[in-house]
């Protein structure tokens, strides 16, 4: 089934919210935020939102860099025709070692790339300390401020805009390739959560089949 453009807005809308409670809910458990995360949306499909990636461990700098990079390459290999990528932006300015860095707001962004370009959606958010979890240790109570929404052609950091550019980029994946790659993520700590799909699904790409027993 061909999806509108409403239908995927309503998705974006949904991972939005979605992006701004997971976040939520880490500072008031433990006060750490949810790693970089990419959602993947394809055409064709009903529902067209198929899962999203979360960031493997990395160090500070370089290796930052290129672990938000890297995650890229799953929207080239799923051929997804939209991706929504979500963070939080004092801690990923942080952890790429950004110029004035300390100095990054808080807040959570969501960025909705298509094909030609994107559109950024910014909660900023205060920060204030928390009583004591479970296990005695700190949390934070946010204080979430009014959500705002930028034009296409915002500046992106540039780990963040190269891992654009890499889904962008025209690839073609053979099945080894695919396999190989895909393992080579797992392996190195990126982790896939796919959405369960609807019984007897048409057309799914070839993708699906490949991992089917894992999805």
């Amino acid at each position: 089934m061909e999806q509108t453009t409403h239908d995927v807005a309503g998705w974006v809308d949904r991972i939005d919210d979605i992006a701004v409670g997971m976040t939520d809910t880490a500072l008031r458990t433990d006060g750490s935020v949810p790693p970089p995360t990419v959602h993947l949306v394809l055409d064709g499909l009903d529902p067209p939102y198929v899962g999203h990636l979360t960031c493997r461990p990395m160090y500070r700098g370089d290796d930052a860099a290129a672990a938000v990079r890297a995650m890229g390459l799953m929207g080239s290999m799923l051929g997804a025709a939209r991706l929504v990528v979500a963070y939080e932006n004092d801690d990923l300015c942080t952890a790429l070692e950004l110029p004035d860095a300390d100095q990054a707001p808080p807040g959570v962004v969501v960025i909705d790339a298509d094909r030609d370009g994107h559109e950024a959606r910014w909660q900023p958010v205060r920060f204030h300390r928390g009583p004591p979890n479970a296990a005695g240790g700190a949390t934070v109570l946010p204080e979430w401020g009014p959500g705002l929404r930028y034009p296409r052609g915002l500046p992106l950091p540039q780990p963040v805009a190269d891992l654009l550019e890499t889904w962008r980029a025209p690839r073609v994946w053979s099945e080894v390739e695919f396999l190989r790659a895909f393992a080579a993520m797992e392996v190195g700590g990126y982790a896939m959560r796919w959405v369960t799909r609807p019984e007897g699904e048409r057309d799914q790409p070839a993708w699906m089949r490949l991992l089917a027993p894992i999805m």
